[in-house]
């Protein structure tokens, strides 16, 4: 099984390596710091990552990914932590970042005033969204750069030469 695996990893990488749209557009999509990296690649990942984890959008993992490509930064791991929010985590994390918004602005959390409405519907677009957007965007958004920057010196912080090494020994082989 693990051979199997081994081998379907590296067939991957091959015709990722190969794709004629990634090196159209992405040219410099080979170089050896976008896999391999180092310390100051990772950390730029680990800010990208959880800030884009945090953005009440749909596709984060896409934004993480082209964010990480145009900072230099190591996009497994910013792929990898922007999937930290998924269907079953999103509603928590986004909600925390509601929360947070509302502290910010000292507005009032409109949670049980709404909850006879369903979220999506017309109803709740109207009489809802209107007072909720700017401390569920604010929140969200000021939690994800705090998450980031955390993230950056944490991870500049630490030596993560061993899993440098690790992580060089298994992309050579792709």
């Amino acid at each position: 099984m693990i051979r199997y695996l081994k081998l379907k990893m590296h067939q991957i990488g091959r015709a990722t390596k190969r794709s004629v749209f990634l090196n159209r557009y992405f040219p410099k999509f080979r170089d050896r710091v976008y896999w391999a990296g180092d310390r100051a690649s990772f950390a730029r990942a680990g800010f990208i990552g959880t800030f884009s984890m945090m953005l009440p959008i749909p596709f984060q993992m896409i934004f993480g990914s082209i964010a990480a490509y145009y900072l230099r930064a190591n996009i497994p791991l910013a792929t990898a932590l922007a999937w930290i929010t998924n269907p079953l985590t999103m509603w928590a994390i986004w909600y925390g970042g509601y929360v947070f918004g509302t502290w910010m602005l000292d507005s009032p959390d409109l949670f049980e005033m709404s909850s006879q409405i369903s979220i999506g519907s017309q109803i709740w677009f109207d009489e809802v969204f209107p007072h909720i957007w700017k401390p569920f965007f604010l929140g969200n958004i000021t939690l994800g750069v705090i998450f980031g920057v955390a993230t950056y010196f944490t991870i500049q912080h630490f030596s993560w030469q061993g899993l440098v090494r690790f992580y060089r020994k298994t992309v050579r082989h792709i």
